[in-house]
């Protein structure tokens, strides 16, 4: 993408056209933000079945803005030649065919994170912690934002995490009643934001004062076309950073280590590298032993108890010592971080502990939507799962989970489209589990019920997306949880 330095948003933006392509939470949120900015807006949402919701209705009523819904290439082609900066929603592919005439074009396109970044000041930028990666975004961005709070620190949680970064930004809106309740004039306050691999493909002068990649594995493989191209864009969180910058990395994470380690590249580092995992191997600055995080963090020495945490697995430690890093250079003491890291319970649909039902312990893992996610999940465990696999396959490689299962699973139940690539793959590999392929997911709960032995534990963690059969993860792990609590004393 082109570096294109706009010293005042609101200046770049007067008297131009912008063409807003996608209209979920990023795209309203971005078009109520500039409209009083611009000459025109074009406001596009392919889905047929777009609704405009009724906070957003009163826009429609401004002689700037034109809405156009449904799949109209024709004439979203011409809308083109009046263009001049397109705001791009992350679910909205680079491959789509608007997007790629508009590049034939030459025509400026930026996300609404890229945008958002432009309308904040010198001080914001300084009060930012970004945080990407495969796996843990939300659980980290949370846990900091948690960690900050509690020390008394003006903070909020935003990104990919729901809440766009533009929300968290006043302009000259039109009067919503929600933006009646929002506060966000603080001077010093600190955003930490998720970011995904789809918001940092548009990126042009995202900073962020402290950028941290979690780690890299099998993902998004239908949307990026390989690892190599998905990998270069998580890498772009620190493109712009300079050395009064941070950034902050899982050296324990196998393709960030061997990326990191190449000499070409990592003399080149501009901000002040920080690495954590689990051991002190590779000079890590923060490490985990036991059950403490050990720290050397800009001139900062100490340790941080993490015995009595409710986040369990080895994921979750990489995830607190990720978060401990991002307090530690706002200087959070180590007593607020140790209450509030003991407090801090997993995020619902995350290795989420619904009970004991019928003697069986469940789990609801619907966020692992990727083999990496499950691996680790299951890492918290002994043998002793009966597992519910499978959904919508996103091109990935499922054959890493193989060592895994054997390790892990009593009882595998596949579900989804992808239930009979996964019935291949596990039943023609050496294998010591029963494997079940089910037709819904009533029956998946229904056999998991029937299977698992008392003491031992049923869990969902798909390894795959969840749009085959419901609207999302979220949906998926909301109805496995309401089946599950309905066989109690059944």
């Amino acid at each position: 993408m082109e570096k294109v330095k706009i010293n005042n948003i609101k200046d770049f933006l007067k008297d131009k056209n912008i063409l807003i392509y996608g209209l979920g939470k990023s795209g309203l949120s971005s078009l109520k933000k500039i409209y009083s900015y611009c000459n025109k807006i074009f406001a596009i949402d392919d889905n047929p079945n777009f609704v405009l919701p009724d906070i957003y209705k009163e826009l429609a009523d401004y002689d700037n803005i034109k809405f156009f819904i449904g799949n109209k290439n024709y004439l979203y082609n011409k809308l083109l030649k009046e263009t001049s900066v397109i705001i791009l929603s992350p679910g909205i592919s680079m491959a789509a065919p608007l997007i790629k005439s508009a590049i034939r074009r030459k025509i400026l396109i930026l996300s609404e994170l890229e945008l958002a970044w432009d309308f904040l000041n010198e001080n914001d930028k300084k009060n930012t912690i970004a945080v990407t990666g495969t796996n843990g975004k939300t659980t980290v961005t949370t846990l900091i934002s948690k960690i900050l709070s509690d020390f008394g620190l003006d903070c909020v949680a935003c990104g990919n995490i729901g809440n766009p970064l533009i929300e968290t930004i006043k302009t000259q809106e039109f009067n919503l009643e929600e933006n009646k309740k929002d506060n966000f004039n603080k001077e010093d306050l600190i955003r930490v934001i998720e970011v995904s691999s789809f918001q940092l493909e548009n990126i042009v002068n995202f900073n962020p004062h402290i950028a941290i990649i979690l780690n890299i594995t099998n993902d998004h493989v239908d949307r990026h076309k390989s690892m190599i191209k998905y990998s270069k864009i998580k890498f772009k969180i620190f493109e712009n950073q300079t050395e009064n910058d941070f950034l902050v990395i899982n050296f324990d994470d196998k393709y960030i280590n061997k990326f990191f380690k190449r000499l070409d590249f990592i003399n080149n580092v501009k901000p002040n590298l920080i690495k954590f995992g689990l051991n002190y191997k590779d000079n890590k600055e923060i490490y985990y032993k036991d059950n403490q995080i050990f720290y050397n963090i800009n001139g900062s020495i100490g340790k941080i108890s993490i015995k009595d945490r409710n986040l369990i697995g080895n994921h979750n430690i990489l995830n607190i010592a990720a978060s401990i890093t991002a307090a530690k250079l706002f200087n959070v003491s180590d007593k607020s971080l140790e209450k509030t890291i003991q407090n801090f319970k997993p995020l619902e649909h995350r290795l989420e502990y619904i009970g004991i039902i019928n003697d069986i312990k469940c789990f609801n893992d619907s966020k692992s939507t990727n083999p990496d996610a499950t691996i680790k999940a299951l890492d918290s465990f002994k043998k002793e799962v009966t597992l519910i696999l499978g959904g919508l396959d996103k091109g990935m490689n499922f054959k890493s989970l193989i060592p895994v299962l054997n390790k892990k699973v009593n009882n595998l139940i596949l579900i989804g489209s992808c239930k009979e690539k996964l019935f291949e793959l596990f039943s023609q590999s050496p294998h010591d589990y029963n494997i079940f392929q089910v037709t819904s997911f009533e029956d998946a709960v229904k056999k998991g019920f029937e299977v698992t032995k008392k003491n031992h534990s049923f869990v969902l963690s798909p390894a795959c997306a969840s749009m085959d059969m419901f609207k999302d993860y979220k949906d998926r792990g909301n109805q496995f949880k309401k089946l599950v609590l309905s066989y109690k004393n059944k």
